[in-house]
């Protein structure tokens, strides 16, 4: 027979908890559509030169409860996704932990544009750079990011070649995700400055 402790039963008992993460998780879904239509609006005034096959006319908006054991929220927008290319400005939010704002580049994307984005961000103390050799992993951790500053142009270019994709990240913590559109539009406009 399962044993649980008193914490256990205490919330089992107590529907508000689950209430109130549910309402929370809607609130979240919501400013992910507003930072999707914020997005949409920089893309617009923005003489950006993006690839034809990019999907600059809408985000896909997905939610999960267990990454890593805990809820989520991702929009990806703008985005391009195939097996070998990807091309991707990710927005997510990750329950206890941080709201974060990330472009993937991979395959002909990296090629295209890799260098270009280093050399933009490269001086920035708040972006973090992808140090793992998967491109799937989110959490802001010594195995996964570091910031780009603590980093050695070589370290970068031998992580790019070894891995064949890069991903720069920025993030908020819960507690501020009133600021969320206020980080992703100056940063999301710094990416596509860096790629013109």
């Amino acid at each position: 027979m399962a044993l649980f402790s008193l914490q256990e039963l205490d919330i089992a008992e107590n529907p508000y908890i689950l209430l109130i993460k549910n309402r929370i998780m809607e609130k979240v879904n919501g400013l992910m559509g507003e930072l999707e239509h914020a997005i949409h609006h920089e893309l617009n005034i923005n003489n950006h030169s993006l690839p034809k096959e990019i999907n600059l006319n809408n985000g896909k908006i997905s939610r999960g409860e267990n990454y890593k054991y805990l809820p989520y929220v991702i929009l990806d927008f703008p985005a391009f996704f195939t097996r070998h290319h990807i091309f991707a400005f990710r927005t997510m939010f990750y329950w206890g932990h941080f709201i974060s704002f990330t472009i993937h580049l991979q395959g002909k994307y990296c090629d295209l544009f890799g260098d270009k984005l280093i050399k933009q961000f490269a001086q920035d103390p708040d972006t973090y750079f992808n140090i793992n050799s998967t491109p799937w992993e989110y959490t802001y951790d010594d195995k996964n990011y570091k910031p780009i500053t603590a980093l050695s142009l070589q370290e970068i270019n031998s992580q790019i070649e070894e891995n064949s994709f890069i991903k720069l990240s920025k993030q908020l913590p819960v507690a501020q995700l009133a600021e969320a559109e206020q980080t992703l539009i100056p940063f999301l406009h710094s990416v596509l400055d860096s790629i013109k």
